[in-house]
């Protein structure tokens, strides 16, 4: 009997370790952010919206490239010079869209990537396996006609609770010559 309560000890405060969290007391007690809020981003800082019409202020610096060839048109993202890109858009020739975040990992029970700008955001259908040959996790669709506004106003993905951005805006020119190859 002695053996059975030695044993059923340690389950028994690992079950009651596992109960929910306590709600909290005050406006940001357990989460920092006021009570009510619906998420917060993975940043985790509790900041007010800034007006719809305001452009975002980037999370992270970086620069956007983009290269060309018979298979299609990319567009890349990354945070450092010789860094893996952290971003790929990528508009095949035989026509659509494909956006790539590597660092995001498989969520067997979600389909969708959102990828935008403020109100300007696009739904694309995302792999809940992953991304094998890629990395992390990719959606695709149709190229959205409003392309070139969504990248000049600072390129946000989210897939889940995962998100990145919003990144720097794609500079004008590269972005005109992005929507062009994509379009054509």
């Amino acid at each position: 009997m002695r053996y059975l309560a030695i044993t059923a000890m340690p389950l028994a405060l690992g079950l009651a370790a596992c109960g929910s969290e306590p709600a909290p007391d005050a406006a940001g007690e357990t989460t920092g952010l006021p009570i009510g809020s619906a998420s917060a981003s993975t940043s985790g800082s509790a900041t007010a919206a800034p007006p719809a019409d305001a452009a975002p202020t980037p999370d992270m610096a970086g620069a956007w490239d983009m290269t060309s060839s018979g298979e299609g048109d990319g567009l890349f993202f990354a945070a450092a010079q010789g860094e893996p890109a952290r971003v790929h858009v990528f508009c095949p020739s035989g026509g659509g869209v494909l956006v790539n975040v590597n660092a995001f990992r498989p969520i067997a029970s979600e389909e969708r990537m959102t990828f935008g700008s403020g109100a300007d955001a696009v739904t694309l259908v995302a792999d809940p396996a992953g991304d094998d040959l890629r990395g992390g996790v990719s959606g695709e669709g149709e190229v959205p006609t409003d392309l070139g506004v969504v990248l000049t106003g600072g390129v946000a993905v989210r897939y889940g609770t995962q998100d990145i951005g919003p990144l720097p805006p794609v500079p004008a020119a590269m972005a005109r010559d992005f929507v062009a190859g994509c379009t054509d």
